[in-house]
């Protein structure tokens, strides 16, 4: 008899178990929550790195660079210079007309370029004149001046080593600071200066206008080459006391404006004078006075102002000015100038006796 098989239970002994049969239950959570720990801190690096780190082309920030103290110092027997400091790769700048003795600290980068350059003016040429430069107190570069070169650089870097032996200059008191402009525009008289004065030991005749010549510690008058001086007269006194007179000439009535209106013309003639006689772009007008006049019925014009400068070699840092033009009947008026230094005011009385002498001729 054919016997056929019956599908019956399968029986497995214990050793044919199934291996995760054997692992406890508990393990499978334990194993879940490790893995989802490593997934969100590998996450959260990524994201710090993605957003917040630095990327490998990026290099970390500098340190702030170390600074120094330079400090620039110019001397000499000069009232004013020009004066340039900067770096010595050229970019400089300019600080004009400066009064001596000067010194200014800046902070510089350490081992950056320095440079100061101290240049005599160019009506004040000559002298001695010496720049310094200090690092951290110290002096690093010092210059001077040479007879045929009226100025002195100094230029290096700031990592430069002090030079031992030369000692910080001592800055001593320089030239007072020069006054405001101030230009009248309204009528002031001219005021009485008191004192003697100097004689009188004749008279000047000029250009229809005849005034007092004075004596004492004046010069005689002389006759001038109008084309090299501007004057055709002119009177010399002590200390650079000046009187000298021509007819206003045609590029000053040009400044005035043209129209022969006396007051425009004595402020035209009273900044010519200023140009020509003073340091250029350092001569600082003070007017303290300015009235309407009349010479032998003639109308004229008085302009008396006050010229403060500082020029070296010149002991006066002010000389009075005064400038009258008279109208003659001519086809410009005449005019009369001088100019009387603050060092010898023994002479402002002076100014009363033209002014009052003048007549027309």
């Amino acid at each position: 008899m054919t016997q056929t098989s019956q599908p019956g239970r399968e029986s497995h002994s214990g050793r044919g178990k199934k291996t995760f049969d054997r692992i406890p239950g508990g393990f499978y959570l334990a194993g879940v929550l490790v893995i989802l720990f490593e997934v969100v801190a590998l996450g959260a690096v990524g994201l710090a790195l993605a957003f917040g780190g630095p990327s490998d082309n990026e290099a970390p920030p500098d340190k702030e660079p170390r600074r120094v103290e330079v400090t620039y110092i110019a001397t000499g027997d000069h009232p004013s210079v020009n004066l340039t400091v900067g770096e010595a790769n050229g970019n400089h700048e300019s600080h004009g007309i400066v009064i001596l003795p000067y010194r200014k600290t800046v902070e510089l980068t350490a081992g950056a370029d320095f440079y100061l350059d101290v240049r005599s003016r160019e009506d004040q040429e000559g002298g001695t004149l010496t720049c310094t430069v200090l690092v951290g107190g110290k002096v690093v570069q010092q210059a001077h001046s040479t007879p045929d070169y009226s100025s002195a650089t100094c230029a290096g870097n700031t990592a430069d080593a002090p030079q031992p032996g030369i000692p910080v200059p001592t800055l001593t008191p320089g030239a007072s600071p020069l006054p405001e402009e101030r230009r009248l525009t309204g009528t002031v008289k001219v005021p009485d200066y008191p004192g003697k004065g100097s004689p009188v030991i004749g008279t000047v005749t000029d250009s229809s206008l005849e005034y007092a010549e004075l004596g004492g510690t004046w010069d005689r008058s002389k006759t001038q080459d109008l084309i090299f001086d501007g004057f055709t007269r002119k009177q010399e006194g002590r200390q650079r006391a000046l009187v000298k007179s021509t007819q206003v000439d045609e590029d000053i009535m040009a400044a005035a404006g043209g129209t022969g209106e006396l007051r425009g013309v004595a402020g035209a003639v009273m900044d010519e004078r200023r140009r020509y006689e003073y340091p250029r772009d350092q001569a600082i007008l003070v007017d303290v006075a300015s009235q309407p006049l009349k010479v032998d019925g003639h109308d004229a014009w008085l302009l008396v102002s006050e010229i403060h400068f500082h020029k070296r070699g010149v002991p006066s840092t002010m000389d009075l000015n005064a400038v009258l033009v008279v109208d003659t009947g001519r086809v410009r008026p005449s005019v009369l100038w001088v100019a009387l230094p603050e060092t010898n005011k023994k002479l402002w009385p002076d100014l009363n006796t033209l002014v009052a002498s003048v007549k027309v001729r």
